[in-house]
């Protein structure tokens, strides 16, 4: 069951409604790198985002990488109390975006819990790491509300579970707004309401089936994906999954065009190679080479054939200027090695003045056969 569930998309409009239901931590319903990964695919494929919000809270890290990920979004991001945002879950919902609470639904404050197991000194450390982690959440809660840091640890922090309203989180400048989702099936949690009532509450159908339904739902069964499937439930977590793999769509088009511009360079830099080596065999000579590279981009095993059908031209002999054939002007360096020439500091004054000379003898060093 996923902590982050595609609930429905409204065609057209770039929007995304999106449950972020359940424990917050890592292998929970609502896992930090799941759904801090999904928003950032999100974004990149709608323009505006409404989070539906119902958890008892958990981990206080993994809350606040979905909270650090929600206020950095690019999209336009709204957040939704349905029932419940207890504890960290709170926290995650004061990330600096409108807020709007469902009229029956609460919000939930109170300090930092947790244990350690060890000497003295490492459940000192623990505490301390507690008391640090309270001190972030109060600049949160307090950059939300207009309270300073101090005043927001001691109204929220002094112990005692602090459980508000609609209402009353309005009024305290935790929330934006009040929503009414439509009829409930049963009368809405009182005031002493703990936060297993509130949750199972809001975490079930809010308006009973209607013929509409029922059609849709036999209309769904004719799909063949939806044919075996027997219950509401397996068809809402069909499309739940549909809608999943719809989101990642964008971004393994985009990872499929990088990779395929990749290899189209990976297929001119061979290109470029097979030419070149053709020019060193003598086949081509360099001023065809951009002709050659342009046939090989629309027929390549044609013109490799063509290339290799070419004969080899000989390069340039050592004989040959030792005999005097290639000229005078080469001296006496085309009668010593390679090695002399470099020991000489002369290989500069080769290639410069007698290129053909210099290839012959780089040859005879460096590609004997």
């Amino acid at each position: 069951k996923l902590g982050m569930i595609f609930k429905n998309k409204i065609p057209g409009d770039g929007v995304v409604n999106v449950l972020l239901y359940g424990e917050i931590g890592d292998g929970g319903q609502a896992d930090s790198e799941r759904v801090v990964a999904e928003l950032m695919e999100l974004a990149s494929a709608y323009g505006r985002i409404d989070v539906h919000v119902n958890s008892k809270g958990g981990d206080v890290f993994a809350g606040i990488a979905i909270r650090n990920a929600l206020q950095s979004s690019p999209a336009d991001i709204t957040i939704h109390v349905d029932g419940l945002a207890a504890s960290m879950a709170s926290v995650v919902c004061l990330c600096g975006r409108p807020l709007y609470m469902n009229r029956y639904a609460r919000l939930m404050l109170h300090r930092v819990s947790g244990g350690g197991w060890g000497t003295a000194d490492e459940l000192r450390r623990v505490a301390d790491l507690a008391e640090g982690l309270e001190a972030d959440l109060a600049d949160i809660i307090s950059s939300r509300c207009g309270m300073s840091p101090e005043e927001a640890r001691a109204a929220w922090f002094d112990g005692r579970d602090h459980w508000l309203t609609a209402q009353q989180a309005v009024e305290k400048g935790l929330a934006d707004g009040i929503t009414d989702g439509g009829s409930v099936m049963a009368a809405a949690p009182g005031p002493e309401a703990t936060a297993d009532d509130i949750y199972d509450f809001t975490n079930r159908l809010i308006e009973p089936l209607t013929c509409t339904d029922m059609i849709l739902t036999e209309e769904l069964k004719k799909k063949p994906s939806f044919a075996a499937m027997q219950t509401e439930e397996e068809m809402l977590r069909h499309i739940n999954a549909l809608e999943n793999q719809a989101a990642k769509v964008p971004a393994l088009e985009a990872r499929v065009d990088e990779l395929s511009a990749q290899a189209a360079e990976a297929r001119k830099a061979g290109h470029a190679a097979f030419l070149n080596q053709a020019v060193a065999e003598g086949r081509l000579t360099a001023e065809q080479v951009p002709v050659f590279l342009d046939l090989m981009g629309s027929d390549e095993e044609n013109t490799r054939r063509a290339v290799e059908a070419l004969p080899k031209r000989p390069s340039a002999r050592v004989e040959d200027y030792i005999g005097g054939t290639a000229g005078p002007a080469a001296g006496d360096l085309a009668r010593m090695t390679w090695d002399e020439i470099d020991r000489a500091e002369r290989l500069a004054e080769l290639k410069a003045g007698h290129p053909a000379l210099y290839q012959a003898k780089f040859n005879e060093k460096f590609k004997k056969q």
